[in-house]
């Protein structure tokens, strides 16, 4: 059953785009394993502005639970979808040039979100989970450690792979984590990542069935979807969520 991961943020997805810049400072560099010391990447990504793929990120706590999400995920431009499942209810999230909005296909109904900060939430005030990524990687950091491993297939895209170390600092204590990361050469962003922190706990994120062909339609509100007010919507979600987990 897929569940809702909140240890992924929506930078997350993109983990180091935010960070790459076209002039990146250097603080050492070793030639024979293609290791630096740095502050930003030494590579750059960027998102397609036109794609689909599906997003499977993965949690494994140090007893080695596993949480699973699937995400739907497709932009064209500033149209942006996410499809995702919650406890058997598929939930899809439309950013448009009118606003931003809710669907719940199976009850062909929509509410406006523009004024909900985090759609998928899970997150803090600041708009992304203690826990992500993007904020292990970026806190507090005191260096970060890069390594190019080499060319390596993944799901026949070829792509650059990279292990990350971040050493952060929290009060007195001093906490390190790693990631290795895959960015697909042709796209020129992240594809896959896997990462550990330092209490053990594991994520993995994968984007697989990526075209760069999409339907216009996936970012169309269906005629026959009735719109109702988000409260409204938000009792539903919980609602089937209750009841989905009745014994």
């Amino acid at each position: 059953m897929l569940k809702t991961l909140p240890a992924f943020s929506a930078a997350a997805l993109m983990l180091f785009a935010s960070a790459c810049t076209q002039n990146q400072t250097v603080v050492t560099e070793t030639a024979a394993n293609d290791t630096v010391v740095s502050s930003t990447p030494p590579f750059q990504t960027k998102e397609p502005e036109r794609y689909r793929a599906t997003r499977t990120m993965t949690t494994f706590t140090a007893t080695d639970v596993e949480e699973i999400t699937k995400n739907l995920i497709a932009r064209d431009g500033e149209l942006r979808r996410e499809e995702t499942e919650v406890d058997g209810q598929r939930v899809v999230y439309l950013n448009l040039p009118e606003g931003r909005f809710m669907l719940l296909p199976d009850d062909k109904v929509f509410a406006d979100a523009k004024d909900v900060d985090h759609l998928a939430s899970g997150l803090d005030s600041d708009g992304e989970s203690e826990t992500s990524p993007d904020r292990l990687l970026h806190t507090e950091p005191i260096s970060t450690a890069y390594q190019r491993i080499g060319v390596e297939s993944v799901n026949g895209r070829n792509t650059q792979k990279y292990r990350v170390v971040v050493n952060s600092s929290t009060g007195a204590n001093v906490s390190a984590s790693e990631t290795v990361v895959w960015v697909d050469e042709a796209l020129q962003m992240p594809i896959k990542s896997e990462m550990k922190s330092a209490d053990g706990t594991r994520w993995t994120m994968e984007l697989t069935d990526i075209v760069l062909e999409i339907d216009p339609g996936v970012f169309r509100i269906p005629e026959d979807y009735k719109k109702i007010a988000f409260s409204e919507l938000r009792a539903r979600l919980k609602k089937d969520n209750a009841d989905a987990n009745q014994p």
